[in-house]
């Protein structure tokens, strides 16, 4: 039987909780799926062997690790190495664990409050999916930081079009991928090499629901309401929302976001308290 989705994950020791979290609301909103973990560190790895949760595969970093990804190893930091294995990642899922109907990487700092088919649903026959950043008025600058799409989240099919462009992200991430911005070249990190695809790649599909890689960059645009247990942002359904910038302080204490401030009480109540709870 083929699964509807598999996805693919980066976690390192330091985001391990924020996966957890992710993981409990897939588990509560998306049917038929394998979530595929690349752990960056020994201890992800080890937390996740012995949970055994379902759906979930631990992978160890040195399964993948070849001598080009070694050799950009040395010349980045390990946070940049962590964004130069998005797209290796999803690219070895798709190659070694074909038999989906649907693709997606998926940071690990999301999390899901409806059903992911949603998105796919826009258009069933694209090749590959990308959500737009979608900034509200004080992000609009960080365009020529991060770029037009959030790689947060990348979805595809198993097609050759799907094939040929995260094969090329890969090796573009491999060969670059600078943690500081670069705004003469268009580059950030993973993120702004994705910007080509829509002219490339024809087949390329721009999610358009609000409900989808919402975040810090646009919530402030929606209005946030609960209707019969589901949360809408602008009357659309909420299916994922981005946690950039969460942080733990202790048991009983978060940081919501420790570069921007969420004044509105609505989006506290109805999104992030239940993913505090889930953490």
């Amino acid at each position: 039987m083929i699964d509807k989705f598999h996805f693919s994950t980066v976690v390192s020791k330091g985001h391990l909780y924020k996966f957890l979290a992710m993981y409990a609301s897939l588990e509560r909103h998306c049917n038929s799926y394998r979530l595929y973990v690349l752990c960056a560190n020994e201890e992800s790895y080890q937390v996740l062997s012995k949970a055994r949760f379902q759906n979930v595969e631990p992978v160890m970093l040195s399964t993948i690790e070849d001598e080009a990804l070694l050799r950009a190893k040395e010349n980045r930091i390990f946070h940049a190495y962590c964004w130069t294995l998005k797209p290796v990642f999803l690219n070895y899922v798709l190659n070694n664990h074909p038999d989906a109907k649907y693709f997606a990487h998926l940071d690990a700092d999301l999390c899901f409050f409806n059903d992911p088919s949603l998105i796919f649903k826009e258009n069933p026959n694209a090749s590959l999916f990308l959500t737009h950043h979608r900034n509200s008025k004080d992000f609009f600058p960080y365009y020529d930081v991060t770029g037009i799409y959030n790689t947060g989240f990348v979805g595809c099919v198993n097609d050759e079009t799907a094939r040929i462009a995260i094969k090329r992200w890969h090796e573009q991430c491999i060969d670059n991928c600078p943690i500081r911005e670069d705004i003469e070249r268009k580059l950030f990190g993973d993120q702004r090499y994705v910007e080509s695809w829509p002219n490339e790649y024809p087949n390329t599909h721009i999610v358009s629901s609000f409900g989808a890689n919402t975040a810090l960059c646009n919530i402030t645009d929606y209005e946030d309401t609960q209707k019969e247990n589901t949360v809408y942002v602008s009357n659309q359904p909420l299916i994922f929302y981005h946690f950039s910038g969460l942080t733990i302080i202790s048991e009983t204490e978060f940081n919501i976001c420790w570069y921007n401030h969420i004044d509105d009480q609505a989006t506290i109540e109805l999104i992030y308290k239940p993913n505090l709870i889930l953490l």
